[in-house]
């Protein structure tokens, strides 16, 4: 549903109140002495108030517009488990393939629950994200931490993957059971319906992710131009 602004402007019996005119006058936008300018008070009053409040509506409204969209991703948060998300089967030490994938409910970025990633190879829990559309641009938001003691410069690669494609590998220290660190990673989509997946070889030792979006990254609209123009006009206008 679209947003619409409305402009009142003041009838011509309404008077600027001496305290907005001391405003205007510390401003620079209004001479003091209008008698010796030869501009009448008044319409100067008038006339640059409706040019700053125009402005400034208009930039409240393309502010609004610039708001990111909704979060494409399923049970980003696991508040529901693994539902909505493909993952690997666990599979105790000693196996080939060892696994432990966990929702557990200590300690969370938000929410109840996080995801708990642990396994020998490099197996991935994934999901299909709707909605997305090709040649649209979308930014990966998540968060995550590391419980396991490490000596310094060492962590755990996680690696992340956005329709096929290695997009990041980054390295999560530890030992930092407790705080949090959040990533960030612009995405473009090729696919209606794009395949993100997270995957990490950390077993005996785990990571911890939560709070995961995907979402459209808004583009400039056209009444931000509007506003952003239509002010530094009306700033380099002559009264």
């Amino acid at each position: 549903m679209g947003r619409f602004a409305l402009l009142c402007t003041p009838r011509r019996s309404h008077q600027v109140p001496e305290k907005w005119l001391q405003g205007l006058w510390a401003c620079g936008k209004l001479d003091p002495e209008p008698e010796r300018a030869g501009r009448p008070v008044m319409a100067v009053a008038r006339r640059t108030f409706l040019a700053v409040g125009a402005a400034f509506v208009l930039l409240r409204v393309a502010g609004g517009d610039a708001s990111a969209g909704d979060n494409l991703v399923n049970n980003g948060g696991f508040e529901q488990g693994f539902a909505g998300w493909n993952v690997p089967p666990n599979a105790p030490p000693g196996n080939p393939n060892a696994a432990n994938f966990q929702t557990p409910t200590d300690s969370p970025h938000s929410g109840l629950r996080y995801a708990q990633l642990s396994s020998t190879p490099l197996l991935f829990i994934s999901q299909g994200v709707q909605g997305t559309v090709p040649g649209t641009d979308y930014e990966l938001e998540f968060w995550v931490r590391n419980p396991t003691s490490l000596p310094p410069g060492f962590g755990h690669s996680l690696t992340i993957r956005w329709e096929g494609v290695v997009v990041a590998n980054p390295l999560i220290g530890g030992p930092d059971g407790v705080n949090w660190t959040m990533f960030t990673i612009p995405l473009t989509s090729n696919f209606s319906g794009s395949f993100l997946e997270f995957g990490q070889t950390a077993f005996p030792g785990e990571l911890h992710i939560d709070t995961i979006s995907v979402r459209q990254v808004p583009a400039p609209s056209a009444i931000s131009i509007l506003a952003v123009g239509g002010f530094v006009v009306l700033r380099r206008r002559r009264w």
